[in-house]
């Protein structure tokens, strides 16, 4: 999945020079250049929105925690370094702001999503289609809802983030290590679902 920066497949030169221009953000913005956080707004707020679908915000709230968010990056733009990527500092607010939000209360069930641009698009016509994609996706939202939450978050922020492995350690304030300890165990955790929802009869135990 493409970086907030929509670099998929980019030349490792211009990632580069787009993740320097990232990092350029705050600080033009805490200058008052006003084109410069309408930018940073503009290249995460997909993926942000997308993270509070995947971990489990009611589609109730989902906007207002996603105004939230985003008024913190701006009130904590003094404190962004420009040296260091920009990507993981604002993915850190976010798993925090969602760690809050959830704390304290019952994880909100998670209902199939209805947001056009997150929903993977089905090349194949027919409503009987259509209706599978949709009953796939709201599986596998379920499924990743119920992961213990580090297995969660470290899943969440390498897949639809796309952030890579040590930037999610510097989000989340772990050892590289044990955030690919925790993606692996997301990783089989949902093939093993998946393989008892498409054979009921198997347990994990026969996997």
């Amino acid at each position: 999945m493409a970086r907030a920066s929509g670099l998929a497949g980019a030349a490792p030169g211009a990632e580069r020079v787009v993740d320097l221009e990232e990092r350029n953000w705050l600080p033009r913005h805490c200058r008052g250049d006003t084109a410069a956080f309408p930018a940073l707004l503009a290249a995460y707020r997909r993926p942000v929105f997308g993270y509070l679908v995947r971990a489990g915000v009611a589609e109730s709230e989902r906007d207002d925690l996603f105004q939230n968010i985003f008024l913190k990056i701006h009130a904590s733009a003094a404190a962004y370094e420009p040296g260091r990527p920009l990507a993981p500092w604002v993915f850190t607010i976010v798993v925090n702001t969602v760690r809050n939000h959830h704390r304290g209360r019952r994880r909100s069930p998670m209902a199939p999503s209805d947001c056009g641009p997150e929903d993977p698009a089905d090349p194949r016509p027919g409503p009987e289609r259509s209706a599978a994609a949709r009953q796939t996706l709201a599986w596998l939202e379920a499924a990743i809802a119920d992961l213990p939450q580090a297995q969660r978050e470290v899943l969440l922020l390498t897949a639809l983030a796309g952030l890579p492995q040590s930037e999610v350690a510097e989000a989340l304030g772990l050892p590289i290590n044990t955030v690919k300890t925790h993606l692996r165990r997301a990783r089989l955790a949902l093939t093993r679902a998946l393989a008892r929802r498409d054979a009921p009869g198997e347990t994990d135990e026969d996997l």
